[in-house]
């Protein structure tokens, strides 16, 4: 045999570029899906900052954690601690409220004068207590012997005696205690614990609570610490 030619002469192969049938339809369909989705999600954004208002604390209140200096949230941390153990001291002293002697010898913060005493001004702390019908007070008047020391505090224990009403028990609506703040190193100690008193008096009443918080719990909602 003569000639003979090989198979791929016989057969010459050709190569086609086959294009998929909407290649160009989807991928303008996904470029405006993705272009779609970041204008939702900046909707989104905008809508949220729009719905966010600057909420302040009333002027007679002091916000704990962002009107306080470093000493003196030391000792408004130290009252929230100790106003539950000064409650119980009460009733395990038979309706008498622990005087300022003992619970320095009960190490009580900030009535010990321990290190952290004196890095927080060196408070003196004086008692008086208050016999308003079914209501127990005391408070506890702590005036600050450092000069840079930015003002005194006070704590008021409000213990209102359990009330019958039949055969339920009436607990008492108010805070078991209550801290306030006054910018002068020794003001008087209050003879009326009111909330008008006090601010007449130039005291105001320190909360751990922001703005929005402060503005939700004045309107009467539960508000959870």
């Amino acid at each position: 045999m003569t000639g003979a030619r090989s198979l791929e002469e016989m057969h010459p192969v050709q190569e086609v570029m086959v294009r998929p049938a909407g290649a160009g339809c989807e991928s303008r369909l996904v470029l405006l899906a993705a272009v779609m989705t970041v204008c939702a999600c900046a909707l989104f954004i905008w809508l949220q900052q729009g719905d966010v208002r600057e909420e302040t604390v009333p002027e007679w209140r002091v916000s704990a954690f962002g009107d306080l200096g470093a000493a003196e949230l030391a000792v408004f941390n130290a009252l929230t601690s100790a106003g539950p153990e000064i409650e119980a001291m009460h009733g395990e002293l038979a309706g008498e409220w622990p005087g300022v002697t003992r619970l320095e010898r009960e190490f009580v913060p900030p009535f010990v004068r321990d290190a952290a005493w004196t890095r927080s001004g060196r408070l003196n702390w004086t008692r008086s207590v208050l016999a308003t019908g079914e209501s127990h007070i005391a408070v506890y008047l702590g005036t600050p012997q450092d000069a840079d020391f930015s003002g005194a505090f006070l704590l008021v224990m409000l213990h209102s005696h359990v009330k019958k009403q039949g055969n339920a028990s009436v607990r008492p609506t108010h805070p078991p205690f209550e801290i306030w703040m006054h910018r002068e190193q020794a003001p008087a100690l209050p003879e009326s614990v009111t909330d008008q008193a006090l601010i007449s008096a130039g005291w105001r009443e320190v909360v751990a609570r922001s703005g929005e918080e402060e503005t939700r719990h004045a309107r009467g909602r539960k508000f959870q610490q």
